[in-house]
């Protein structure tokens, strides 16, 4: 039975209601990454897509990816972006628009409402390992797939945020809805080959080079926030924050490990 991150309702209804969570997590990266070049402009640029092009992309969000890319989007493609969840469907329409290029569809990326062979590209980015059935998805995925043509789905490593994990454990060792990281490992950048090889060929996995160096006490608070009800009140908060704060003193920031990346896998 799914249960917290890999239960659909619980994402649809509480964690990714809306992108107020997502938003605190994007922010850090967003502000503190070393790497010159965004995520998102990074994971475009790994795109090989026909001129006129057909896409699905499982669990947009709001929209993040087109927003950032606007300016390399042609008017012939055909996007529809997808997610379980309304309001994040309704932000990215807000954002990217209701007509042109775009489609807005609500539903399970284990049930995908469209015809075989159909699609030129699906994307899947930091969303199939919250998924309760990883299997019957990349199923669904190779399905609506046209032959020859790519899964791009981007992942994490288990050693990606570890210190911010590794201060859950020291300064909230009860708060188990703060165990983000397990979810990541059951579609890892270390275990997404041998699952993608159930359904797809030419596998190959690239990787983000990235660390964050952070410098700021409260981006670090927002993102544990956005996983669990932390209260502010709690004297542990407060400890956490001097600890940090102790930490940029003494050292100017805080360096924190990332491990991210995509897979690219065809459809054989």
């Amino acid at each position: 039975m799914p249960t917290g991150l890999t239960d659909p309702d619980f994402l649809r209804t509480n964690q990714y209601k809306d992108s107020s969570n997502l938003s605190a997590r994007a922010y850090l990266h967003q502000r503190f990454s070393t790497n010159q070049t965004g995520w998102h402009f990074w994971v475009f640029n790994q795109f090989d897509f026909p001129q006129e092009c057909k896409i699905l992309e499982l669990g947009c969000g709001p929209g993040y990816l087109w927003k950032e890319n606007r300016n390399k989007i042609r008017a012939d493609w055909e996007i529809s972006l997808s997610d379980i969840s309304e309001g994040m469907l309704q932000e990215a329409s807000n954002t990217l628009g209701g007509s042109g290029v775009f489609r807005y569809v609500e539903h399970d990326a284990c049930e995908i409402p469209f015809p075989a062979s159909v699609f030129d590209a699906v994307i899947a980015n930091h969303m199939l390992y919250h998924l309760p059935d990883i299997p019957a998805a990349l199923k669904e995925i190779r399905r609506v797939l046209k032959p020859g043509c790519c899964l791009y789905a981007a992942t994490n490593g288990q050693a990606h945020l570890q210190e911010i994990m590794d201060w859950k454990s020291r300064f909230f060792p009860d708060q188990e809805d703060l165990a983000w990281g397990t979810p990541t490992l059951r579609f890892s950048m270390y275990n997404g080959e041998e699952l993608l090889q159930q359904e797809f060929g030419n596998i190959r996995f690239i990787e983000y080079p990235d660390t964050l160096l952070v410098d700021q006490v409260e981006p670090i608070i927002r993102y544990i926030r956005s996983y669990t009800k932390l209260e502010e009140t709690d004297p542990r908060t407060k400890r956490l924050r001097l600890f940090l704060q102790n930490r940029i003193s003494e050292n100017g920031s805080i360096k924190i490990t990332k491990e991210s990346g995509m897979f690219r896998a065809a459809k054989y």
